[in-house]
């Protein structure tokens, strides 16, 4: 029997992880021929999230709760589940989302059907309904809601990530790519593994919001909204430009990172590219310029291209 793993990072997440919990059991409901468990890390809870996980597990041992010491944040949380997962296919989860009751099965479906057209590592995302506290939708598709790329090449990953954690998975071939790498030293998690697998195999996207993405204040990453209005005025101008700044030095970092994990194995054209967005930070404006216009440097929509021009191009 084949094997999936849905590992869940949780921190403080005592008001919304049981409904999390359940909704990935309902899932579970539909594969009845895989062996389905959730992979529990607890970044060091102060309120009664280890002991929630705790209950389940003595209801239902496909429910396990493998540390609760902490990690440091939710990038340490999920590398840490990425180490100590051994699944056929491994599934991403947040604390306090819900899952709609086919998702699982959808992608499962996709996976087999991928992997006999051509044997490698796969990821696999979908869109997500963005919805309020209490799980009332704000907007059906967070992709439209944030002018996200559904599709992005390798490329735009370079200095974007559009491939959502919380809605992601993979199969045993990329997991045990990424299991190799030097992940914990990357932006994020989901980033450095959408990179791998644009590079070293295939990312497929399922146009269908499968969860509830819920948004209630405190969020790590959160959806916010792309408008026009949202983006220059919802926070002050200075520490948007400041984020934006310090994002576009971070991207270079992670270039040199995956460069320095993949460069032997990487496609000439995606090796090129890579070396050229690292080494145009110091070459002059006239080579990031042709980089950004003509080689797909750029991210998705226009007022983001806008601060990426100012701090990348211009170099300021």
């Amino acid at each position: 029997m084949r094997k999936i793993n849905v590992i869940l990072a949780t921190y403080n997440g005592e008001k919304y992880v049981t409904e999390q919990i359940q909704s990935i059991l309902l899932n579970f409901e539909h594969l009845p021929e895989y062996d389905c468990h959730i992979l529990v890390s607890d970044d060091n809870s102060s309120d009664n999230t280890s002991a929630i996980i705790q209950r389940f597990n003595q209801q239902d041992p496909r429910i396990e709760l493998l540390d609760n010491g902490k990690k440091g944040g939710p990038r340490e949380n999920f590398n840490y589940l990425i180490a100590n997962t051994d699944a056929d296919y491994t599934f991403f989860s947040d604390q306090d989302d819900l899952w709609l009751p086919n998702k699982m099965r959808l992608f499962i479906d996709r996976f087999i059907e991928l992997e006999q057209q051509q044997s490698g590592p796969i990821l696999l995302h979908s869109d997500l309904c963005v919805a309020d506290k209490n799980l009332s939708p704000v907007h059906i598709s967070m992709f439209t809601y944030q002018n996200l790329n559904r599709n992005p090449d390798f490329a735009a990953l370079i200095v974007s990530n559009s491939v959502t954690g919380c809605v992601m998975a993979l199969n045993r071939e990329l997991l045990i790519e990424t299991q190799n790498s030097r992940i914990s030293e990357s932006i994020m998690h989901d980033w450095y593994i959408a990179l791998l697998a644009s590079s070293t195999g295939r990312i497929s996207f399922l146009d269908n919001s499968l969860i509830l993405y819920r948004q209630h204040g405190n969020n790590q990453v959160g959806a916010k909204s792309a408008s026009l209005g949202d983006m220059l005025f919802g926070a002050s101008m200075k520490k948007k430009m400041e984020q934006t700044r310090i994002s576009v030095q971070k991207t270079r970092a992670q270039a040199q990172l995956f460069l320095d994990d993949y460069g032997q194995v990487l496609k000439s054209a995606d090796k090129a590219l890579l070396t050229a967005y690292i080494e145009s930070f110091e070459k002059g404006i006239f080579s990031r310029f042709k980089l950004f216009s003509s080689h797909g440097i750029r991210k998705s929509g226009s007022v983001r291209n806008v601060f990426f021009f100012i701090f990348y191009v211009l170099g300021l």
